[in-house]
Order: C-alpha cells, then structure tokens, then sequence
C-alpha cells in the first residue's frame, strides 16, 4: 500500500526545489542596475529609509533597505540588491502557493503534489507576475502576504488533521494570528483592504458565532497593531531622510510632503499624487481591456479550466472557500475598472492568484475524475478512506496514473507561457538607464542646473545618483504633476515654473522635445541637453491680428532659403482649445486653386493644442516649395482635428503681395 498522508520532510523538500528552482529563472533575468520610474524610486528610498511615493509601503522600505545593506557588505550595489529582493520574495510566494494548493485539495497525495507543482509553476511564469520579479517592486511581497493570509484562514482545508476534528473551527490564536498577518499587509499595501470583506463572509460560513468570542476584541487589536509603521512617513520625511521631497528652486524650497495631519492623509490615501477613480461610463468602457487580459494571461484552456473549477468547488460544497475567492475576485476587478491610475496592469497579480487556484481545482477535478459518469465530488473525510492510489497488488490504479497524465497535458500551459514571454521580459541587459544618466552627466550641466523632463520616470534615476551615489548634488529635478498644483499641470506649466522660481539658475531639457519650441526659445546643448532660454520673444514681421476661433492669428514671418520658404506663425491662445489640432498652410494662385500645402501638429506630441493656455503667445513653423511661394496670390491658415477632420473655425485665407 502507498503511504497515506505525505512527511513533512518530503513537502518541505519539494518547496525548496521548487523556490530555488524559481529564484534562478528570476535571479538569471534580473535587471543589474538602476531603473526608471517607481523602481528607480524604491532604490534609492529604501536606501536611504526615506519616502518613496504615496501610499508609502513602510514595510517594504524597511525590509528593503536591511536587504540591501546586507548585500552591500557582499559589494552588490543597492540597486542591484533591491531587483533581487523581489526575486527572493516572488520565490518565496511561489512556494507558499504549492503549500496553499496542496491543503486546499483532496485525494491521493501524489494527485494533490502534482496538481500544486502545476499551479505553482503556472503563477511563477504568469507574465505580469513574473515581469515584477526582475525590478525592484513591492507586488511580490503583497502576493506573498496574500498567499500567508490565505494559509491562516482556519477550516479550509480539504482534509483537517483528525486530532483538530473535534475542536472549534476559529479559535481565538487562530484568529489573532489572521488579523495580525492582514494588519501587516496592511502596512506594506493598501489593496489588503480589499481582502477584509471575503475574510469576514468566509469566517461566517465556517462558523456563524465566531464574531460572539472575546477574541473578536483580540483581533482587532492584533490587526490594527502593525498600523504603528506608518509613523515611518511623518519620521523620515525631512530632508536628511528624503531630500528629495524638498528640492531647492532660488530662494525657496519645492517642499513635496509637508509635515501635518492633511498631508499625512493625502499621502497614504494617494491623494498627493492625483489619484482618483473614473466615472462610471469610463469604467464599464474598459471592460474589454479587462476581458483582453485575461485572455492574454490564460488563453481559452486557462478560461476553461477556470470555469471548471468554480463548478467543482461548488459541486463539492466548499461554499466558505467559494466565497472567499469569488468576492475578492469581484472587488478587486470593480477597483481595477474604476481606479485611474496609469499602472493599472499590476493590481491584476492578486487576480491572477485566485484564477490560478481556480484553475488548479479544474486540473485536479479533471485529474480525479470528478467529472466521470457516476462519480461524485469528493468530500472532506478523514486521511485513511481518502488517500489511497495503489490498484491491487500495491500498483498504481488506471485512474490514478490517467490523472498524473491529465496534470502532465496541463502542464503545456506554463511551458507555453515560458517559451512566449522569457525573451520578452529578461531585464538581465536593462542598462539603458545608466547609459542615459551617464551621458547627461558628461555633458556636464551646470552644478546648480534644474533638470526637466515631460516623464517623470526619466527624472527619477537623478535621484538614486544623488541619495546614493553622492553624484550631482546640486542639481533640481522637475517633470509635470511632480505636485498636484497649476505650476505642475504639464510641461508648458513646469517649465514656466522652472524659469520663474528658479531665478538665474539654467534650466535644461535632459532630452530634445521638439514641440516645444512652439512656446520657448530652445538652445541645443552637449549632449542629449537642450538649454530653455525663456519664452518666445520673436515678432511676426508681417502682422495680420485675425481671430481663428478661440485663436489669433497675430501675424507671420517669410524667410525663403534654398528652393524653399518657412512661413512661422504667431498664435495668441483666447481660450482653451477643445483637444489637439493640426494646422494646414496652404499656398494658393489667383483662382484659388491650391499650389503647394504642409499640414502638421503645432507642438508635436510634447506640447499639443489640448494643452495650450490662454495668454500663450506661441509660433509654427512651415516649409513649402518657394516656385509655389512665388506664384502664389494667398495663404490659406486652419486648423482641424484628426481622424474626423473636423474644422476648429472657418480657415482665414490672406492676400499676398504679387
């Protein structure tokens, strides 16, 4: 007879192949160095324990920074280090996902291994998941607090110890325990909350009484507890901590977090960055992105299998389980839909989760032949009448060996996912952020220049040079929205601030952004630099003061070169234009026939219509063939918006001089 109930040692063993299995997939793809955007930020921030960005993941940052100093003493630098962690963590997960999924079953314990193998090796190749693994992110460690409070929910295995049979379900330890690892969650990421609701609905469908106990008042003091460490935000909000949060203009100080009771709470509910939920009909607009997602993460197999499982959890009675799963399932895409946030991607890693156990109750139900004339799903039963796969004679029965090869064909699913995206995610070679860096810093801007960008990922590797490489210290880094303030808006608006409050120090664009000259004097620098002069002080030599709709034409210049003349067009903005525009000039003879046009974008993407202030004075640029120029008896100027052509107002057409 085959041993009945699996050794500790042997689950311990498979764990741990399975966790340094994974860590070297994710250690061999890691980025090297430092990166851009919220990664970049995290580098640097935990380096220092200083702030990163709302909601401000203390937990994260303290844990982050002990790993780093720990690998530093090796000579691996912080950015580096920080990458792994997330390896570390997202192997950590993995395993405890085989853990989840073997409780979580019933049967034979070889039917139980291989179906948690499956759905283990499944989440750890799981695109987006695996995507966080490589960059230092904190959705690997919110997966795996996922997955530890799901071990501690008590009375949802499958198969209970027989010595725990006759105790009550939720026992005040139990209990405690739960709350505490929710209000730790807690403090590294705000989307635990979401979890709060299921929790509560499966306790009571395991024990409708269990909210009656004395450990109800346990519980609550265990999980509010941890909350303590967000007093690491208000601490480490100066500037020896997070100089970043309080960069200097001239004479004044850009001061991000302030200190009181208002901005602690903008800063944990996110407020401080502009975050903010869509309206209604925006959301149900992107419920084909969502449906695209899940087709793109699972394909129709993983659809199917997913159905599957709903349906054996429900046939086999496990309603608390169901439960749980289902309504954080449904919370968690509703936020998804309504959240406006840019990275929206990432907040589907919990969702993932939940649909690969989902998936894996299908595999395990196919593997069981639950689904088999006849058979009925199985019940939670002692080990002894549950576990045996051996036919007679000590082998293994048919139907045990069919279910090892119905696991064997599920299998394909994360061997496909591997082979589609492993080129496309390794970040081992990621150095382009460093090579950026290092080219504007040759380039050797002033040491009190304010660095700007339209993109407030290219900002922030100025920051980890700073904080942690001690390089380029007197330097101010700006990018739109870097406060939710009218100085910010956009670049037109960050810049005017720059030139404004910045008094005689230079303010350079770390990247050439064309478009802009539609509302700057631009000075190309060395290097990828472009030096903004001010605003633009040129005249139109040939004045013309006629209105285009919420435009005035002030005039224009005609500068002929070569085989070509440049008309440049000087725009006074009345009001806000109603999106972005593309402008047609247009040479015509003396019957109004056309004889040459240039149509394009004033502002290029950097500085379109749709931002274009009233007051602006701005100009454009076009070139047109100067024989055309010459035979020409008028000048034809309007603007429409692309696809649908649509007019901003009746084009303006001027007379030319023979």
């Amino acid at each position: 007879m085959v041993k009945l109930l699996p050794t500790a040692r042997t689950d311990r063993q498979i764990v741990l192949l399975l966790m340094a299995a994974t860590l070297a997939l994710y250690v061999r793809m890691a980025a090297p160095d430092m990166l851009p955007g919220d990664s970049g930020e995290f580098q640097f921030a935990a380096w220092r324990l200083g702030l990163a960005h709302p909601t401000g993941y203390p937990l994260y940052l303290l844990l982050g920074s002990a790993w780093q100093h720990l690998l530093a003493v090796l000579g691996l630098n912080p950015a580096a280090a920080l990458n792994l962690f997330s390896g570390v963590v997202g192997a950590l997960a993995v395993g405890q996902l085989y853990r989840l999924m073997y409780y979580w079953l019933d049967g034979p314990a070889a039917l139980r291994r291989a179906t948690a193998l499956f759905v283990a090796a499944y989440f750890a190749v799981n695109p987006t998941f695996w995507s966080q693994n490589l960059i230092a992110e904190v959705y690997t460690l919110h997966a795996l607090f996922v997955l530890l409070i799901l071990l501690a929910v008590p009375g949802l295995e499958a198969i209970p110890p027989a010595r725990k049979r006759k105790r009550p379900i939720i026992t005040t330890p139990r209990l405690v325990g739960l709350a505490g690892l929710v209000g730790l969650s807690l403090t590294h990421h705000a989307m635990t909350l979401l979890w709060i609701p299921p929790l509560l609905l499966a306790l009571w469908l395991l024990d409708g009484r269990w909210w009656r106990s004395w450990g109800l008042l346990a519980a609550v003091g265990a999980g509010l507890a941890p909350l303590v460490l967000y007093l690491y935000i208000p601490l480490r909000s100066g500037p020896t901590a997070s100089p970043w949060y309080h960069q200097r203009l001239d004479g004044s100080v850009l001061s991000l977090y302030r200190g009181d009771w208002a901005s602690f709470l903008d800063f944990v509910t996110g407020r401080s960055i502009s975050v903010g939920f869509k309206g209604a009909a925006e959301a149900l607009a992107g419920l084909g992105d969502a449906a695209f997602l899940w087709r793109l993460h699972f394909g129709w197999p993983g659809l199917v299998l997913m159905a599957l499982g709903l349906l054996a959890l429900a046939r086999s009675g496990r309603r608390p389980l169901l439960a749980l799963t289902v309504t954080y399932a449904l919370l968690q895409q509703l936020f998804n839909l309504f959240y406006n946030i840019g990275d929206i991607l990432v907040y589907y890693i919990p969702l993932y989760l939940v649909a690969t156990l989902w998936i894996g109750f299908g595999v395990h139900s196919l593997a069981a032949g639950h689904w088999l004339p006849g058979a009925r799903p199985s019940e939670p039963q002692d080990p002894p009448q549950a576990q045996d796969s051996a036919g007679a004679g000590g082998r293994p029965s048919p139907g045990f060996l069919f279910g090892l090869l119905a696991i064997g064909l599920a299998c394909l699913l994360p061997l496909q996912q591997w082979r589609a995206y492993a080129g496309i995610l390794d970040q081992s070679q990621m150095r382009s952020t460093r090579q950026q860096w290092e080219q504007i810093l040759a380039a050797q801007p002033p040491a009190n220049a304010i660095l700007v960008s339209n993109d407030r990922n290219e900002i922030v590797p100025l920051f980890y040079l700073q904080a942690v490489e001690g390089r380029a210290q007197g330097m101010t880094g700006l990018f739109p929205l870097i406060m939710p303030d009218p100085r910010f808006a956009d670049i037109g608006a960050t810049l005017d601030t720059a030139l404004a409050e910045g008094g005689e120090r230079p303010v350079y664009l770390i990247k050439a952004m064309p478009g802009l000259a539609v509302k700057y004097e631009l000075m190309p620098g060395p290097g990828p630099l472009v030096q903004v002069i001010g605003p633009v002080t040129a005249e139109p030599a040939r004045p013309v003061m006629r209105e285009l709709g919420p435009l005035t034409l002030l005039g224009y210049t005609w500068t002929e070169q070569g085989d070509q003349v440049t008309i440049r067009l000087f725009w006074r903005v009345d009001q806000r234009l109603p999106g972005d525009f593309t402008t047609t000039v247009q040479l015509l003879d003396d019957r109004g026939d056309k004889l040459a046009q240039h149509d394009a974008p004033p502002g290029d993407v950097y500085y379109p219509t749709s931002l274009w202030k009233p007051g602006e004075v701005l100009t454009e640029a076009h070139a047109l063939p100067l024989d055309a120029a010459r035979q020409a008896r008028s000048l034809l100027v309007g603007l429409y918006r692309q696809p649908d052509l649509a007019q901003l107002a009746p084009p303006l057409e001027l007379p030319l001089a023979p």
